[in-house]
């Protein structure tokens, strides 16, 4: 797989192209993906087969997640694969050169969300399989964690948020 970085350069491209193929083009939902592209504080990355792009997934070097910002850990985001392509690996290619770049910027840790209902079973078990863990703070409403006897309605913003040592030794 081809992987290109966008970071400071080529967002108008980027834009035109990850808005048919992830956001149902919608191009001004695909351009507030790209902000903060051009000031550093992200970085997406594309994979493409065969000139086909087939993956997203983005960086958020400043997240607003208050614990992890706190802690200096990027934020792993909207990773994505084509419906047609998933179950290829390519999840898994994305977000091992995502830990490598945030390693080479010199952090120690990465984070990363996931919801909790059925749709996101696939996800949760690549986050598991790679050695993501949950950060502490049980399952959140967005940024806020939930409490013994709280009602929530399952949804998108029911999210479990993971954290994973980067020097640690794979299992």
């Amino acid at each position: 797989m081809e992987l290109k970085l966008i970071e400071r350069e080529g967002i108008p491209q980027a834009v035109r192209q990850v808005a048919g193929a992830f956001f149902s083009g919608d191009t001004a939902q695909a351009e507030r993906h790209f902000q903060g592209h051009a000031d550093g504080t992200s970085t997406t990355l594309l994979g493409c087969l065969e000139g086909e792009l087939v993956g997203i997934l983005t960086i958020r070097w400043e997240p607003r997640y208050p614990p992890f910002r706190q802690g200096g850990i990027p934020l792993i985001q909207h990773i994505e694969v084509r419906w047609e392509r998933r179950g290829q690996g390519i999840g898994g290619e994305l977000m091992e050169e995502a830990e490598r770049l945030i390693r080479a910027r010199g952090f120690r840790r990465a984070g990363i969300c996931v919801g909790l209902f059925d749709a996101y079973g696939p996800a949760q078990r690549l986050y598991a399989r790679r050695g993501y863990v949950p950060d502490g703070r049980g399952v959140c409403r967005g940024h806020d964690p939930l409490h013994l006897g709280d009602w929530v309605r399952v949804d998108h913003d029911l999210l479990l948020w993971l954290v994973k040592d980067l020097d640690a030794e794979p299992r």
